[in-house]
């Protein structure tokens, strides 16, 4: 029974010790390396929301920028997509019925790269959809 086990399982040193949310998960030959995904260029009025960013500090940033008249343009993609709607309703919390809120959703197709772990495999690439928000506010006109 030992002596089965023992072929079953590699040698500890065949073993690679790699990041596993790089890691391809379908494919063993390869890392994913996530690209930068595409941006329009920034405008002075555009906030672009991470999930690592603080929240309190763009939501000032915000209130600021409105108070001064400019209008402004925030910008969630993937997992910040929820954060960025609730900046917007907290924003739109504390101006009241002053601000109009105008919400675009969209997907958008980001590439990766999947670099090859032996030399002998080919670099490829793989496209993926991702969900993107784009949620205007500015003055309501009287």
């Amino acid at each position: 029974m030992a002596e089965e086990l023992s072929r079953s399982v590699p040698k500890q040193s065949s073993f690679v010790d790699y990041n596993k949310r790089q890691r391809h998960k379908s494919d063993s030959d390869h890392v994913i390396k996530k690209r930068v995904p595409p941006r329009e260029s920034k405008r002075p009025g555009d906030v672009y929301i991470t999930n690592k960013s603080n929240f309190k500090a763009q939501l000032n940033e915000c209130l600021k920028k409105l108070g001064n008249g400019e209008e402004i343009t925030l910008h969630g993609l993937g997992a910040a997509v929820t954060r960025a709607v609730n900046l917007a309703l907290q924003i739109g919390e504390k101006l009241g019925a002053t601000h109009i809120i105008d919400v675009t959703t969209s997907t958008l197709q980001v590439v990766d790269d999947l670099e090859p772990l032996h030399d002998s495999i080919d670099p490829l690439t793989q496209t993926r959809s991702n969900s993107s928000v784009r949620i205007k506010i500015y003055k309501k006109i009287v």
